[in-house]
């Protein structure tokens, strides 16, 4: 559902870089851009320069809305301000898109070549295992070997198989952050899921939440 929104001072608003949220709120708000605090994680202070391409959270009310823009630039009032433009399509979403479980599985992806058509794929795809940590409706994060380091770059594009719901379901996502952990010489990989239909969507909430589930009944079993 896409929709015309309202930014509103002091509202609050988040980034999303892959499956970390840096928190943030609205300081000032123009015709052509939105201006936000520094968004800040775990006392950690997200840097973000002028090009950047960012995912948006942005909270009004009841409602969530999700967006895509980019970096501008930056002022300082008093405190540093970053400027994002301000996005021409938003998303609304419910809540429950948002919550993250914790799903440690083993998945398959396969990485989409940027010059090649998404129809006629055949052979020309490079499949590569990896092991789920957390996911949600809007995306996951991910361990791969570091062996795919050269190989993995920031907005590939990815088809993940996700054994959910006895079943398994393929979603293409995107490559929004990418740490490497050189002790275990692995790669964490935050995915941001595009193209994701209502009904995709719907089962991996559901799958989720069964998951949810399932914990808890494991935790009060234990007590």
């Amino acid at each position: 559902m896409k929709c015309k929104v309202e930014f509103v001072i002091n509202n609050r608003i988040e980034i999303d870089d892959g499956g970390e949220i840096y928190k943030s709120n609205i300081q000032d708000v123009s015709e052509d851009y939105i201006g936000i605090s520094v968004p800040i994680c775990n006392h950690k202070y997200m840097s973000l320069r002028k090009g950047d391409k960012v995912e948006g959270i942005y909270y009004e009310g009841k409602n969530i809305y999700k967006f895509f823009t980019v970096v501008i630039g930056r002022k300082i009032e008093k405190i540093l301000i970053i400027m994002l433009r301000k996005p021409e399509k938003m998303e609304l979403f419910q809540r429950r898109n948002f919550v993250r479980v914790p799903l440690i599985v083993d998945i398959l992806c396969a990485l989409i070549p940027v010059e090649k058509s998404l129809n006629n794929l055949n052979d020309q795809v490079e499949v590569f295992k990896a092991c789920s940590l957390d996911m949600s409706g809007g995306g996951m994060k991910m361990i791969v070997d570091a062996s795919l380091k050269d190989k993995l770059k920031l907005g590939d594009k990815i088809m993940i198989t996700l054994p959910l719901e006895n079943n398994r379901l393929d979603v293409k996502g995107k490559l929004v952050r990418i740490h490497e952990n050189r002790e275990n010489k692995k790669l964490i990989c935050g995915v941001s899921f595009i193209n994701l239909d209502r009904l995709s969507r719907e089962k991996i909430i559901r799958g989720l939440f069964q998951i949810m589930r399932e914990h808890m009944k494991k935790g009060v079993k234990q007590d």
